[in-house]
């Protein structure tokens, strides 16, 4: 495999004969080549040495880099120069330091591996325990409709072979009583006089006679006994109502480990030692500003970026900046449920039974009521048209004097709901992990489902027809994009979510609010 100077023979084979880029492939895969010059050779020239250290690039470079790349840095050096301290240097010691920390997490990642391997094989069991457990159970209760139903068929036909049996017995002893008359008759003929005939055929008229009337009556009334079997119409379906037991899935979690790995597990910042990252938070403030007692669910901007703040507790709507300073209180007639601004002069606030009450931005004071029926709770505008969640699985559109233009059917029964500019109702239900949509013309769509989204809460969208949503068991906001419906996570635990629940954008969407375990936190968003 190496020649006399060492060097491995395939390298010569494939330095003359194939492409650059596979002879790179090759030497990063090859594990057998010379140790001593593993990290001796340049990676931008064939078989040249490392002679030169570049200080503006951190880069050890060949002889032939330098007026090829390096023409114009000062800071070029021999590298026996550069590397005068580097045995007993930090670079050394750090990049040291930083490989055994790696080792230890790689090393632990295989032991999670390996724990997830046989935690998989223990789920695989469990799971088809739970598949044979199913079946033995609609086994045995098939079993108990069928001993019920073959009861129930042989108590049937003891009924019918009785009613048949009896039917049967009165015929034949009439046809006994018919067979003794003839033989009567035919005996007196041969032997008795016209006399006795006569007096014979007088008396047995009448009886002849009834007999007649009986069996005419019975033929009129004759009916044979079936009996039949008619199958339950969900069986004749059973089929399409039962597709399956289940749904196998797969759904995943943070890989559990030790956390002494994960904080000696340090990636280098690219940013410069005075640098941080940006924090997403505007700002931040707990709902205990507005009192102790109060139950802050839902919310929305207004239209000069202060916040909307019901308290589903009282008769009160707080306005706040998004700091929760400067707070102003309007006290309604009725126990406030959600909010959405309809125009920068007014906003609208369910009600419940009582309806939807019009709230004057300008005197912050509030106005007319809006009665469209039903129990109002979510809510969200489009231009004149307001939608409302007011009965059960049911979303309306509403005109602003009440008139009810259309009422839509939903699946589930919608927590919140929010709308677009183009009129399109996106909603969610608590109990599950889907978010929904209702187009113009009222057909219902699944927007998005996937295992990063628990308990959908609340719903937003901006400009360019992107959907937020809270996940109130997950504690995160996702982004679901548009075009290809595909999940970006925007802010998790780690940036302050905590079982959200409402969540409202500003006007140019620059902005989200999370209300947030009884605290309301405002984040950046990026979006134009």
């Amino acid at each position: 495999m190496y020649d006399q100077n060492g060097v491995n023979s395939l390298d010569n084979l494939m330095m003359r004969e194939i492409p650059v880029e596979i002879y790179k492939l090759h030497k990063a895969l090859n594990c057998k080549i010379n140790k001593n010059n593993m990290f001796s050779t340049c990676n931008h020239h064939y078989n040249k040495r490392l002679s030169h250290f570049c200080q503006k690039h951190d880069e050890v470079i060949c002889a032939k880099c330098i007026p090829e790349s390096h023409e114009e840095c000062q800071n070029v050096q021999l590298i026996e120069k550069a590397a005068d301290t580097a045995k007993f240097g930090y670079a050394l010691s750090s990049l040291e330091s930083r490989i055994q920390n790696l080792k230890l997490i790689v090393t632990d990642m295989l032991r999670v591996n390996a724990d997830n391997f046989s935690t998989l094989n223990d789920q695989k069991q469990t799971v088809k325990k739970k598949i044979k457990q199913i079946r033995s159970g609609i086994n045995a209760y098939l079993e108990k409709l069928e001993n019920e139903l073959g009861n129930d068929l042989m108590e049937k036909y003891k009924v019918c072979v009785k009613e048949i049996d009896k039917e049967r017995q009165l015929y034949l002893q009439q046809k006994e009583n018919l067979d003794d008359w003839t033989r009567e008759i035919k005996a007196m003929k041969n032997h008795a006089s016209s006399v006795h005939l006569f007096s014979m055929a007088k008396l047995l008229h009448p009886r002849q006679k009834a007999n007649e009337d009986s069996v005419q009556k019975r033929l009129a009334d004759a009916k044979t006994s079936n009996i039949e079997f008619e199958q339950s119409r969900i069986l004749l379906d059973f089929k399409r109502l039962v597709m399956s037991y289940g749904k196998i899935s797969i759904r995943e979690s943070p890989a559990l480990m030790s956390s002494a790995h994960r904080k000696a597990f340090v990636i280098p910042s690219l940013l410069s030692r005075n640098d941080k990252p940006p924090s997403p938070v505007v700002s931040k403030f707990e709902t205990s500003v507005f009192g102790n007692n109060v139950d802050v669910v839902r919310g929305c901007f207004l239209p000069d970026d202060r916040l909307f703040i019901p308290d589903s507790k009282s008769k009160i709507i707080y306005v706040c900046k998004t700091n929760g300073a400067n707070i102003k209180k309007i006290k309604l007639r009725h126990v406030p449920k959600d909010a959405c601004v309809l125009d920068r002069s007014h906003a609208l606030v369910t009600c419940g039974d009582s309806g939807i009450m019009m709230v004057d931005l300008r005197t912050l004071s509030p106005g007319t009521m809006i009665i469209p029926g039903g129990h109002c709770s979510a809510i969200s505008c489009n231009k004149d048209k307001i939608f409302v969640v007011n009965d059960e699985c049911k979303v309306s559109v509403v005109d602003l004097k009440g008139k009810v233009l259309k009422q839509i059917t939903t699946r589930y029964d919608p927590y919140m709901i929010t709308s677009n500019k183009t009129g399109v109702i996106f909603w969610t239900n608590y109990n599950n992990n889907n978010v929904n949509s209702i187009l113009p013309n009222g057909t219902s769509q699944n927007v998005y489902s996937g295992s990063d989204l628990r308990e959908s809460t609340g719903i937003a969208t901006d400009n360019r027809g992107n959907v937020y949503v809270a996940g109130c068991d997950s504690s995160n906001i996702i982004s679901v994009s548009r075009t290809d419906k595909s999940s970006k996570t925007m802010y998790a635990k780690r940036d302050g979510i905590s079982s959200p629940l409402g969540i409202a954008l500003n006007t140019d969407k620059s902005k989200l609010m999370v209300i947030n375990n009884k605290q309301i936190r405002v984040y950046r968003t990026h979006s134009n």
